[in-house]
């Protein structure tokens, strides 16, 4: 199955995203009890008589001698993965955004528009997970007759406020989420210094042909997973002439 998810901007396709995510497979779950202390866990165990994680420079074998009742299996509204290296896998799954809806801007005075798009994301992964976002076309955002540039920031962090000068048109983001990227987190006046804050409609970055980390965490987040949102503004400055066309 692929590794990624192609998004669409609107139905007119303006822009894809691709998120990238180290698996994406349907999350089904079965509860079990797992031993733990305040220091360890044990996620899960069998009784055999022997068993390693070995590998070459091509292969990795994962091997127990004397396990029985091993393998796959599955109904229709379950599967079970029976076995201590079968109980190995992890999982990753992802709500659907609806598509972003920006509202009509003008170009006499100077207008803007903002709007958001949102994901729920699951993985029992106890590494968790990383996602990206990037663009297809340069800038992401155009029509037929004009376009407004990628959003770029004053120095290599994001710009704590969405700041561009009168005769420009830019279109930029912000991600917003308990797993925002340390780059996108502020301190209450500036990002990635270090701060744990995350307010809303602060740190904008310009979309890119690159990859840019936007959400990440080092645990699993099931069951309840987490809400990731990305805003979006399209600004156009008070002295930027507008052609007016469909995007």
């Amino acid at each position: 199955m692929k590794k990624f998810i192609t998004f669409h901007l609107n139905k007119r396709s303006i822009i894809i995203f691709l998120f990238s995510l180290s698996v994406l497979i349907p999350l089904y779950t079965i509860l079990a009890e797992t031993m733990q202390s305040g220091t360890y866990k044990i996620m899960s165990d069998t009784v055999n008589v022997s068993g390693q994680d070995s590998s070459s420079p091509n292969y990795g074998l994962k091997d127990t001698a004397g396990e029985v009742g091993t393998g796959n299996s599955n109904s229709d509204n379950y599967y079970m993965h029976a076995g201590f290296w079968q109980m190995q896998e992890s999982y990753i799954a992802i709500t659907p955004s609806a598509d972003l809806a920006l509202t009509s801007i003008g170009g006499i005075n100077g207008e803007a528009t903002e709007g958001t798009m949102s994901w729920q994301v699951i993985t029992d992964n106890y590494a968790g997970y990383t996602m990206n976002i990037k663009t297809t076309t340069v800038p992401a955002l155009k029509s037929s007759l004009d376009s407004f540039a990628d959003y770029a920031p004053s120095g290599a962090n994001p710009d704590f406020n969405f700041s561009i000068p009168s005769t420009t048109s830019a279109f930029g983001f912000s991600p917003e989420g308990v797993d925002t990227d340390a780059r996108f987190r502020d301190d209450g006046s500036a990002c990635n210094t270090g701060g744990i804050g995350e307010l809303q409609d602060k740190c904008w970055d310009g979309l890119s042909i690159s990859p840019k980390t936007i959400f990440q965490r080092s645990t699993s987040n099931h069951q309840e997973g987490t809400t990731e949102t990305v805003r979006f503004r399209a600004e156009s400055g008070a002295d930027k002439e507008v052609r007016h066309g469909p995007i």
